[in-house]
C-alpha cells in the first residue's frame, strides 16, 4: 500500500507535464478527474489517535460528560473563556491545554465525529497559540504534551512537585518556567473561540445559514 501511494504521489509531481500531454492529444475531459485521484493518492493519514488520562476528566466543568471529548470539550471551553480563573493555578491551566490537544487531534481526524469544518484549522491554530505561550515546539507528539501536563497537574506531591513530572524537552523554557507561566496564562483569543465553537458544535450540531435576503425584499 505504501509503495502504491508513494507511485501516486509521484505521478502527481508530474501532473503540469501530464496534462499538457493530455492536451496534445485532446483528452482535457480526463484531467480533473484524473487529477483528484493523484490528489486522493497522496492525501496525508490521519495522526495517531490521543487519549485522555484519567486525570483530564475530573473537576465541576466535566462532571456528568457523557464521553471523553464532551468532557475535554467543556473543560477547555470553560478555562480558556475564564482565564482569570487560571491565574496562580497552573494545575487547572494544564488540563485545560492537555485537552485542547486532544481536540485538535481527535475532532478534525473524523474518528469521533464527522466533517466539522473550519472548526478544524481553529482547533489547530489554537493549540499553536498555546504552544507558543508555553513555548513548545510545533513537532512534540501531542500525546507528549498531553501525558505531561496530566502528570504534572496530578502530581503526588501537589504544585512544588509538579514541575519535577514534565520532561525537560518538552519546553525550551524548561519545565520551571513552563510551570510558572501555566499559572500565570494571559487571555489567549483563538483557544477560548475555537474550543466555544467546538463546544457549540458538538452539543448543537453546526450553525443555519443566516438569510439575509430578506432584508432586500
Amino acid at each position: 500500500m505504501g509503495q502504491d501511494r508513494r507511485a501516486l504521489c509521484r505521478a502527481g509531481q508530474a501532473a503540469p507535464h501530464l496534462a499538457g500531454h493530455l492536451r496534445r492529444r485532446r483528452a482535457g475531459r480526463l484531467l480533473p478527474a484524473l487529477l483528484l485521484a493523484l490528489a486522493a493518492g497522496c492525501a496525508a493519514p490521519p495522526p495517531p489517535p490521543a487519549r485522555l488520562p484519567p486525570a483530564l476528566l475530573q473537576g465541576p466543568a466535566v462532571a456528568g460528560a457523557p464521553n471523553p471529548t464532551t468532557a475535554a470539550l467543556r473543560g477547555a471551553a470553560a478555562a480558556f473563556a475564564a482565564p482569570v480563573r487560571l491565574q496562580g493555578r497552573p494545575s487547572l491551566a494544564a488540563l485545560a491545554v492537555a485537552q485542547l490537544e486532544y481536540l485538535a487531534v481527535e475532532l478534525p481526524s473524523g474518528r469521533v465525529s464527522g466533517d466539522i469544518g473550519m472548526i478544524a484549522p481553529m482547533l489547530q491554530a489554537a493549540r499553536s497559540e498555546v504552544r507558543a505561550w508555553l513555548d513548545i515546539d510545533e513537532a512534540v507528539p501531542p500525546q507528549q504534551v498531553i501525558d505531561a501536563m496530566a502528570a504534572a497537574a496530578s502530581a503526588p506531591g501537589g504544585e512544588p512537585a509538579a514541575a519535577g513530572q514534565i520532561p525537560p524537552a518538552l519546553s525550551a523554557a524548561g519545565p520551571e518556567a513552563l510551570w510558572r507561566r501555566l499559572g500565570a496564562m494571559p487571555r489567549l483569543p483563538q483557544a477560548n473561540a475555537a474550543t466555544r465553537a467546538a463546544l457549540r458544535y458538538w452539543e448543537f450540531g453546526p450553525m443555519e445559514d443566516f438569510d439575509i435576503g430578506f432584508l432586500r425584499r
